[in-house]
This record gives C-alpha cells, structure tokens and sequence, in this order.
C-alpha cells in the first residue's frame, strides 16, 4: 500500500499568497508609473522651453524684416497672446497683411489630435490658419491655457517687464514666451507661487 505523508500538499500558492503578490506588484507597477510620468513631464518641459525659444526667435526673425513687430495688443501686459490663429498665422505667412513677404517665421511639428478641442503639443491647422498648443494634453479648467504666452516690446523702449515679477524688468529683449506647464494654471505677479512651479519660461531656467 503507498503511504502518503500528512504533511505533504500540492505546488501552488495560497490565497493570502496570491493576494500578497498582487499587491507588491501593484506597488512596483505605481513606483514605476510615477518615474515614468516624472521622466515624461520633463521631457514636454524641454519640448516647451524649445518652443518658446523658437517663438522669441520668430519675433525677432520678423522685426528684422519687416521693421516692426506682429500684431497682438496683449502681448504688451501679462500674461501676453496666447498663441492662438491672430498670432500664429503672422508668424507662419498666412496673414497677408501683416506679413506680406507670406515668410515663415515659426516653424514646428504639427499637433496631436483630430479637433481644435483635443489638440496639443504642436501646430494645428485649419485651412490657411495655424495655432500652436503647448506640450501637454489638457483637460477641464487646464484646457483653458493650452496656448503658450508670448510677450513683446510693442513700445520699443528695449525693456519688458516680467509677468511674474515686475521688480525685475528684463532689457535688451524683444520677446519672451512661457507655458503655464502641465497643470495649465498661473498666478500673475508672483514668482514662487504654488501655480506657477511648473511654468516654462524662455528667459529663465527649469522649474
């Protein structure tokens, strides 16, 4: 007769077993979702921080041809254009008027996404008109600020103010460019404040 062992059982995991596995993977998965989500955040801030570069460049581009600066009443106060089609399609050719040469001054990837509604990180195109978006998918209160800003001397007195703290004006520019960043929100005039820690800013460094 084949005798069998009391203390024998069958391979496998228990119950209590299974559900510990699955909670340490669970929170392998979330460290290795927030690393991911961190590296991926800071690579839209440098694509933000390119884009306003190339928008001050395209400002500046456009002044020395054209002697004059794009039309954009509210770039001369905070928080300045948005990037919108009245601006973009002077600074891409479209606008004949301002921009008569038809020059390209701004060039970029096109956006993401079908719609004007759900577009972003790029250049999106309706016809023969152009807006650009910043680098991050918005949604909610944040879709308010998908634009990025932009600033200029309209009085070409070689002297801009900046938005977030006008105890330090900034000289010799002729434009500066910023994105609200991630969260889409900013607060005006204040530097450090809690809203404003992940802007991009063409005349500073990262956040």
């Amino acid at each position: 007769m084949k005798m069998t062992s009391p203390h024998s059982h069958h391979g496998g995991f228990t119950l209590i077993e299974l559900l510990v596995v699955i909670a340490i993977i669970a929170i392998l998965a979330a460290l290795g979702f927030g690393a991911g989500g961190a590296v991926l955040n800071n690579a839209k801030k440098t694509v933000a921080a390119n884009d306003c570069t190339n928008l001050v460049q395209a400002v500046q581009a456009f002044y020395d041809d054209n002697n004059y600066l794009p039309e954009a009443a509210e770039a001369a106060q905070a928080p300045g254009a948005p990037t919108t089609n009245e601006l973009m399609d002077q600074l891409c050719g479209f606008d004949e008027d301002s921009n008569p040469k038809k020059e390209r001054y701004y060039s970029g990837k096109d956006a993401k996404g079908k719609t004007q509604q759900g577009a972003y990180g790029g250049l999106f195109y309706t016809g023969r008109s152009v807006e650009l978006f910043d680098a991050w998918r918005k949604t909610g209160n944040a879709a308010s600020n998908r634009h990025y800003f932009l600033l200029m001397d309209n009085d070409l007195d070689d002297e801009l103010v900046d938005p977030f703290d006008a105890n330090k004006p900034l000289y010799g520019r002729m434009a500066i460019a910023w994105s609200t960043g991630r969260d889409g929100q900013y607060t005006s005039g204040q530097a450090n404040a809690e809203k404003n820690r992940d802007n991009v800013y063409s005349w500073r460094g990262k956040n």
